[in-house]
C-alpha cells in the first residue's frame, strides 16, 4: 500500500491547498471517506493489467520496487533450470515453425507425416527444433509433442506469442481426434494415440474457462515448460558430437518477446487510416502480462529485457566449460565448431520486408527484439567472459578454436514469410507451416526447401520440415526428406534454401526512407494523402530478374 498512498498524496497534493474538511465537502464525504476514494482509484488504476504485489520472504510489505518484481518473477522458473543435453546419436535436424495447430488441416498434415499405423518410430536419429507458435491451447499443444515425438528422436521447443495466449471462455468442449483415416477432426470415438508398442496417452478434452487454468502468461509459460519436461522435449541446450564425428553442433534456444524500440525504420508518411499494431494485433489483447513487465501495453522494452534475462535462469549461457568452447578431449579430435540457434521472434530488422510492402506497415514494431540480436552475437563473437577463458585455456594447455573454424545458423520464425539469408557471417532461416489460408493466398512467399506444395497444387502432404543439418559423415543418398544434395563441412546446407523475399533483399538494396510509397497490395488497404505514391511493382518482372518462378501476392494483382 506504500506506492498507493504516495500517489493518493501526490493527487491530493496536484490541488490548490484545502484543508481535508474542505476537500471531502466538495465530494460530498466525510472527511475520513475522502482519503479512502482517492486510495481506492488509485488502486483500480494500478491494478491494471493484472498487477500484483507480491510479499516479501523477510517481511510482509508489499515488494513494490520493479528489478524486485521482475526478479520474483524469474525465481518462479528457477525450477527448470537445465544442463547441457548429448544426443550423439543425431545425425539429421529438421526444422519448423509456426505450426498453428489450432486449424485442423495443419493437425492433418502433422499426423501423415509423423504417425505409423503401428505407433512406431520410424527415424531414431532425427531431431526437430520447433520455433514457437504451435497453439494456445495447451491441450493441443501437448498432443503437438506426442505426435512430434513418434517421428523424431528429439524435439526442441522455443514458445512463440501464440503459445502464451490465454484462452477465451468456451461453452462447449472439443475432443481432438487423432484417427489418420478420420475427416472428422471433432471425432469423439478415438482420443488415444500410440506413441511407441507399449504406451498410449490420453488426450485431454479442451479445458473451459480463461487460459487452461492461468491467470496470466507467465503462469501459461510455466507450464508449458512443464510439458516440456513431461515429454522431454528439449528447452535447452543440445550438444551433437560422437565419438567418430570430427566437428561437435551445439543447438541452443533462444527465449525472447518483441518490443516497438526493435523498430528503427521511418514510419510511412502520405497515407491515413494505417492502424497502430497495438490496435491489430492480437497479443495486446490475449497475451496477459502482470506489471511492471507491461506497462499498460505502453512500455513493452520491460517484457523483452525480462525474456532475454529468463534465458540465464533457464541455463548458464556463460558457461564456456560446456558451451562453444572446446574441452580438452573435443580439442583433441574436432576440427569445427558448429552453433545452431533458434528463437521465434526475429533479431535483425533487415529479416522483414520494408513497410511499404507490408499490409500492416506498422507490423515492425512487434516483431523482433535487439536483446536477441545482442545474445546471439555474444554466442557467435564469444565476447563475454573473453578474459577467463583466455586465463583458462592457458592454464589448462587447452586449445581455443580460431573464430573462422566457428559456423553459425540461426532459425527463427513469426513472420510467417520463407527466409534464407547470410548477415555478418550468421545465417539465417525462417521455415513457417503458416495459416491454411496463406498457403491458397501466397504460397510462394512461404515455399523453401522441402516446403513445397506439389506443382499441381493439389496435394499439401508434400511438403516436410526443412533439413538444416547434416551430419558431415553422413552421404548423400535418394532420402527424400534431405533438403539438399549439397551440404557444407560444417553440415549446413551448402545451397540457397529458398525463400521469394531473402531472394529479393539479396538482389536489391534495403531502402526504407522511401517511406512515402506503398506496394499495390497494400496501397488498396489505406486512404491516399498529398505526397503518397504507390510503387510501380510488377512481381512477374521482379521474379524473372530475381531468377525465381511464380508470384508470392499473385491473388493481390
Amino acid at each position: 500500500m506504500v506506492p498507493v498512498l504516495l500517489l493518493a498524496n501526490l493527487l491530493l497534493a496536484s490541488r490548490p491547498y484545502q484543508s481535508q474538511p474542505q476537500r471531502a465537502a466538495a465530494h460530498h464525504c466525510r472527511p475520513g471517506q475522502y482519503a479512502k476514494r482517492i486510495v481506492t482509484i488509485a488502486t483500480a488504476r494500478q491494478m491494471t493489467r493484472q498487477q500484483h504485489y507480491f510479499e516479501d520472504t523477510n517481511n510482509n510489505d508489499p515488494i513494490t520496487n520493479t528489478n524486485t518484481i521482475m526478479n520474483h518473477h524469474l525465481r518462479r522458473f528457477r525450477k527448470f533450470r537445465t544442463t547441457i543435453h548429448h544426443a550423439p546419436q543425431i545425425e539429421r535436424i529438421y526444422l519448423l515453425s509456426d505450426l498453428h495447430c489450432d486449424y485442423a488441416s495443419n493437425r492433418h498434415w502433422l499426423r501423415s507425416i509423423c504417425l505409423n499405423d503401428d505407433g512406431s518410430k520410424d527415424d531414431d536419429k532425427s531431431m526437430i527444433l520447433i520455433a514457437g507458435d504451435v497453439s494456445h491451447n495447451l491441450s493441443i499443444l501437448e498432443w503437438t509433442f506426442v505426435t512430434l515425438k513418434c517421428k523424431f528422436h528429439e524435439v526442441g521447443f522455443v514458445f512463440g506469442n501464440h503459445d502464451v495466449w490465454l484462452d477465451k471462455p468456451k461453452k462447449h468442449c472439443m475432443q481432438i481426434s487423432t484417427k489418420l483415416d478420420s475427416d472428422n477432426d471433432n471425432d469423439d470415438n478415438v482420443t488415444t494415440i500410440k506413441t511407441n508398442a507399449t504406451m498410449k496417452m490420453e488426450l485431454p478434452v479442451i479445458v473451459k474457462g480463461k487460459g487452461d487454468g492461468c491467470t496470466d502468461s507467465i503462469d501459461k509459460l510455466e507450464k508449458i515448460l512443464e510439458l516440456c519436461r513431461k515429454h522431454n522435449v528439449r528447452y535447452g541446450p543440445v550438444k551433437i558430437q560422437n565419438e567418430q564425428s570430427s566437428s561437435a553442433l551445439y543447438v541452443i534456444p533462444l527465449l525472447s518477446w518483441y518490443h516497438s524500440s526493435f523498430d528503427t525504420e521511418p514510419s510511412i508518411r502520405g497515407w491515413g487510416g494505417i492502424p497502430s499494431a497495438r490496435n491489430v494485433v492480437a497479443d495486446y489483447k490475449r497475451a496477459v502480462w502482470p506489471s511492471p513487465l507491461i506497462d499498460n501495453q505502453k512500455n513493452d522494452s520491460m517484457l523483452a529485457q525480462f525474456m532475454d534475462d529468463l534465458n540465464d535462469v533457464l541455463f548458464d549461457y556463460n558457461d564456456c566449460d560446456s558451451l562453444i568452447q572446446s574441452s580438452d578431449d573435443d580439442a583433441k579430435k574436432s576440427n569445427s565448431i558448429s552453433i545452431l540457434t533458434y528463437s521465434h521472434f526475429l533479431p535483425r530488422i533487415e529479416l522483414v520486408p520494408e513497410k511499404r510492402y507490408l499490409t500492416l506497415p506498422t507490423l515492425h514494431s512487434c516483431v523482433g527484439s535487439t536483446y536477441l540480436e545482442e545474445r546471439l552475437r555474444n554466442i557467435h563473437y564469444r565476447q563475454n567472459h573473453a578474459k577467463q577463458l583466455s586465463r583458462q585455456y592457458k592454464n589448462n594447455n587447452t586449445t581455443v578454436l580460431p573464430m573462422q573454424q566457428q559456423q553459425h545458423l540461426h532459425a527463427f520464425g513469426h513472420s510467417h514469410l520463407a527466409w534464407d539469408q547470410t548477415i555478418d557471417n550468421v545465417r539465417y532461416v525462417h521455415v513457417p507451416l503458416a495459416y491454411p489460408k496463406e498457403w491458397e493466398q501466397r504460397r510462394r512467399s512461404l515455399e523453401i526447401g522441402t516446403m513445397v506444395i506439389s506443382k499441381d497444387g493439389t496435394d499439401n502432404d508434400d511438403r516436410f520440415p526443412v533439413c538444416v543439418w547434416e551430419r558431415p559423415s553422413i552421404k548423400e543418398n535418394n532420402d527424400t526428406t534431405s533438403s539438399t544434395t549439397n551440404t557444407q563441412n560444417n553440415g549446413f546446407p551448402g545451397e540457397w534454401l529458398g525463400g521469394w523475399w531473402s531472394k529479393y533483399y539479396h538482389v536489391m538494396q534495403r531502402q526504407p526512407y522511401r517511406n512515402w510509397e506503398l506496394a499495390p497490395w497494400a496501397a488498396r488497404r489505406y486512404r491516399k494523402l498529398d505526397g503518397g505514391l504507390i510503387e510501380d511493382f510488377d512481381h512477374a518482372k521482379v521474379s524473372t530478374n530475381l531468377g525465381l518462378s511464380g508470384n508470392p501476392y499473385n491473388f493481390l494483382l
